[in-house]
């Protein structure tokens, strides 16, 4: 029992100090990781050189996520320095249709591709902020718009990656995975759609019923055509085809008026001249370079990937972090260079760039750095060096955190194992950040409850587990779009209110989890 307590105590304690002492980040992660290093050193006498180590390995797992990020930041400040987001609002303040309209074909659809693709779509917070929304407000909508469908971000970075690292150990493979996805589609894409309306109307604007049934509906058509995604085409083309296809079926909803002009003060805006025109065809150039280098790859560029595979980079003993060589980084910053040549660089704009980057990206990679020292902490603790390879000591399983909590998890039986899983996926991504984080702390975690209830499909809960990542309430998510748009401390006035809206979604995606008890 005292092994579980713990192992809790980490969590509480960061959360705590975000929620209740409003301390930035960093400062929350540093320490959360230096209590979880004092529990590993002195309960589970871990080596403090191991638990370095361990530190490392889990700052070298999202690397994908840090290059593919300061491309995206680098591509979104220099269009920034030439105007491009005034250009894109000029545009969108004279589409008919609302702000819930507006707010949902710029996250729910433009943005979904965006970050498919590679590129990100934190630009979208520097708009949605000159829109008249509130930074707390603008962070959520952006990850709740996403994910729904956030394993299919960077190149499915969330699912390849665990897969990677564990598929040969554990017996599963990425095509076992898809099909499994798409019975949550069905709850999680509607309830993200209801939870963006709340969001808004927390933030005083005006939200109507119709507003409801639409975005509902909305919700209900797009998890159909991932699902049929998710059964005829390559998973990294199923996030960028899914964007488009949302954009489309928004901006024809509003072309026959569905959404209405409940809250317009934009309609009396005169009509773009040619000069304009130009500018916004520029604007919006660089966003669609990416997505269509990132489809065209996604699309025929598999075999080529297949061939160049991974790189394996060793840490120590017997721990590797498998890295692909194609990065989703490349594709923003094939984009960038490409943009070079119509939005020219300049000593200024490069250094007005670069300065953005240091005072804002700079911060939140930080951050994001003293978070990682938690992950692999709680998998390392306990463990020792035998023969060039790290190993759990028989006799020793008490010492190890993540033992402790997969032991205490099971100890109700199947029926409330599913139950809290969803629950385990908020509470990692609230806690250790991105959704690969979450999924690679807890998919040993789930193959080893498996076995010791019975059950026969773990993978359910692992597919379970990625889709209930409701990074809608994962501080680091949070925190990297406060500091886009230059808020960076306020992400606990996010966090408190999405908590709620993050415990509601995640306990409706118990219904299609425990589904797999009855219809496997």
């Amino acid at each position: 029992m005292i092994g579980v307590v713990l192992a809790i105590i980490p969590f509480v304690i960061t959360l705590t100090a975000i929620l209740k002492y409003k301390m930035k980040t960093h400062w929350a992660g540093l320490l959360g990781t230096l209590c979880t290093w004092v529990i590993a050193i002195f309960y589970s006498k871990t080596p403090v050189w191991l638990l370095g180590y361990a530190w490392i390995y889990g700052m070298l797992v999202p690397m994908s996520y840090t290059f593919a990020g300061i491309a995206a930041w680098y591509m979104t400040y220099h269009m920034m320095y030439h105007g491009c987001f005034v250009d894109i609002q000029k545009a969108v303040i004279r589409m008919k249709g609302g702000l819930v309209f507006k707010t949902f074909f710029l996250c729910f659809g433009l943005g979904i591709m965006m970050l498919s693709s590679g590129a990100g779509f934190t630009w979208l917070a520097v708009v949605l902020n000159d829109m008249g929304i509130s930074p707390w407000a603008v962070s959520i909508l952006i990850e709740g718009s996403a994910d729904p469908l956030t394993q299919y971000a960077y190149y499915a970075t969330p699912v390849v990656v665990p897969t990677l690292l564990y598929g040969d150990q554990f017996g599963f493979t990425l095509a076992e995975l898809m099909p499994m996805f798409n019975r949550f589609f069905w709850v999680t894409i509607p309830g993200f759609a209801l939870a963006m309306l709340w969001v808004l109307k927390e933030d005083g604007h005006r939200v109507t019923k119709r507003d409801a049934a639409v975005v509902t509906v909305y919700g209900l058509v797009l998890a159909g055509i991932v699902n049929i995604l998710n059964l005829t085409v390559d998973i990294m083309s199923v996030g960028i085809i899914a964007g488009a296809a949302g954009m489309g079926i928004l901006y024809a909803a509003q072309k026959i008026g569905v959404f209405g002009n409940s809250d317009e003060v934009e309609t009396n805006h005169p009509p773009l001249n040619p000069e304009e025109k130009s500018r916004i065809n520029k604007a919006i150039a660089p966003l669609v370079i990416v997505s269509v280098l990132a489809g065209l790859w996604g699309a025929f560029g598999k075999p080529i990937e297949q061939v160049l595979g991974t790189v394996s980079i060793h840490v120590i003993a017997d721990q590797s972090v498998p890295f692909k060589v194609m990065q989703p980084a490349i594709w923003p910053f094939a984009t960038i260079l490409i943009m070079f040549t119509f939005l020219k660089p300049t000593r200024e704009s490069v250094n007005y760039t670069v300065d953005l980057i240091r005072k804002r990206w700079v911060i939140q990679q930080i951050a994001n750095w003293m978070f990682a020292g938690m992950v692999f902490a709680y998998f390392w603790s306990g463990k020792v060096i035998i023969d060039g390879q790290l190993v759990l000591p028989a006799g020793s399983e008490h010492l190890n955190l993540m033992n402790q909590l997969a032991n205490t998890a099971v100890s109700l039986g199947l029926h409330p194992y599913f139950v809290m899983v969803p629950f385990m996926s908020m509470f990692a991504t609230t806690l250790l950040g991105t959704e690969l984080t979450s999924t690679t702390f807890f998919t040993p975690f789930h193959f080893i409850a498996a076995k010791a209830l019975g059950f026969s499909k773990p993978t359910a809960f692992m597919v379970g587990h990625i889709v209930a990542n409701i990074g809608i309430t994962d501080i680091r998510k949070l925190m990297k779009n406060v500091s886009l748009i230059g808020a960076y401390g306020e992400e606990y006035k996010a966090l408190r209110k999405t908590f709620v809206i993050g415990l509601i979604i995640t306990a409706a995606t118990i219904i299609p989890l425990i589904s797999f008890l009855f219809w496997p």
